[in-house]
C-alpha cells in the first residue's frame, strides 16, 4: 500500500511537470486592447496559465504618428526601436512582476506576434520558453512593386532579418477559413448566407486586397484567415498549425470593439483554441 502511494506521488509529480503552464503574455493586434482578449484569457486561465495582456490603449497607437514624417518611413526603412517604443513599454509593463527565474510564454495576435519578436531581441529577454503567434504576418512582401507599398514601411523586413525565432520554442498558427475564389467566381458568391449569418462576398472582397498586398502574388485561390495568407503566417523553419478560423472576433473602434458573431470563429474560439493551446505548455 505504501509503495502504491509513493508511486502515485511520483506519477502525479511527473504529470504536473509534463503539464507545466507558464505565465502567458498577450501581445495584441493593431488597435487591440486587453478587453478584446478577455474571453481568450479566461480560456487560458482554465488551463492553468496566469495571463497578462500588454496594457495598450487605442490612443497608444498615436505615438507611431511621428515616424510617418521621417525619411525612414518614406524609404521603407523604419526600425522597431523608436517607432514601436509604446508597444515595447506595454510589454515591459506586462512582465513587470515576473520573477527573474520564472518562465513565460508569448502569445502574439496578428502584428503583435512580430512586434513581440522584436521586443524579445531588444530587451535580451531570456525568460521566454514558448512563443506562439496567431495569424501573424511574419514574411514581408517580396521585392518589387509590393515591397514599395509595404504597410509596415520596413519594420517587418527589419524583424525578419534581425530577430530570428528560436524554432525549439516557436509555433506559428495560421487560419484557413477564407480561401479566395477564382477571379471568375468572386461575384458568384452570396452577399449573405443566412445559415452562416455571414457574407461570403464581403469576406472575399476584404481578403483579396489583403492577400495581394501581403504575398505579392496572385491572390485568387489563396488560403488564409481572411486577412493573412497561410504562407505569410508561417515561418519555414518553425512548427506550424493550421486551423479553420478567421483572423479575429472583434473590429476595433475608438470606443469598445465591435464583436463579430459566433458563426465567425477565430483563433480564440473554444474549439479552435484547443487545437493550438498545448503549444504554450512546457513539457
Amino acid at each position: 500500500m505504501q509503495l502504491k502511494a509513493i508511486n502515485g506521488i511520483i506519477a502525479l509529480a511527473c504529470a504536473t511537470k509534463a503539464l507545466q503552464r507558464p505565465r502567458v503574455i498577450i501581445a495584441p493586434a493593431q488597435f487591440g486592447v486587453p478587453k478584446d482578449y478577455d474571453d481568450l484569457s479566461a480560456l487560458l486561465r482554465q488551463r492553468g496559465h496566469t495571463v497578462a495582456c500588454a496594457p495598450l490603449s487605442r490612443l497608444s497607437w498615436l505615438r507611431i504618428v511621428p515616424s510617418v514624417f521621417t525619411e525612414a518611413f518614406f524609404k521603407g526603412e523604419l526600425k522597431p526601436q523608436g517607432t514601436l517604443d509604446f508597444f515595447f513599454e506595454a510589454l515591459d509593463a506586462a512582465v513587470a512582476d515576473v520573477g527573474p527565474d520564472e518562465d513565460i510564454a508569448i502569445l502574439g495576435h496578428s502584428i503583435g506576434g512580430w512586434v513581440a519578436r522584436a521586443w524579445v531581441v531588444d530587451r535580451g529577454e531570456q525568460r521566454v520558453k514558448r512563443f506562439v503567434t496567431l495569424g501573424t504576418p511574419h514574411n514581408e512582401p517580396p521585392e518589387g512593386l509590393f515591397s514599395n507599398i509595404d504597410q509596415t514601411r520596413g519594420l517587418l523586413k527589419y524583424v525578419r532579418a534581425n530577430c530570428p525565432p528560436d524554432a525549439s520554442i516557436f509555433t506559428c498558427v495560421a487560419g484557413t477559413a477564407t480561401s479566395t475564389a477564382a477571379l471568375g467566381d468572386v461575384f458568384k458568391l452570396d452577399a449573405w448566407d443566412e445559415e452562416l449569418r455571414r457574407s461570403p462576398l464581403l469576406e472575399a472582397l476584404v481578403s483579396l486586397p489583403s492577400y495581394l498586398a501581403l504575398s505579392g502574388k496572385n491572390p485568387f485561390g489563396v488560403k488564409g484567415d481572411g486577412l493573412i495568407p497561410v504562407a505569410t503566417a508561417c515561418l519555414a523553419d518553425c512548427p506550424s498549425i493550421e486551423v479553420d478560423c478567421h483572423h479575429s472576433d472583434f473590429v476595433p473602434t475608438a470606443l469598445d470593439s465591435i464583436r463579430l458573431p459566433e458563426t465567425y470563429p477565430w483563433y480564440g474560439s473554444p474549439a479552435v483554441f484547443e487545437a493550438w493551446a498545448d503549444a504554450l505548455s512546457i513539457n
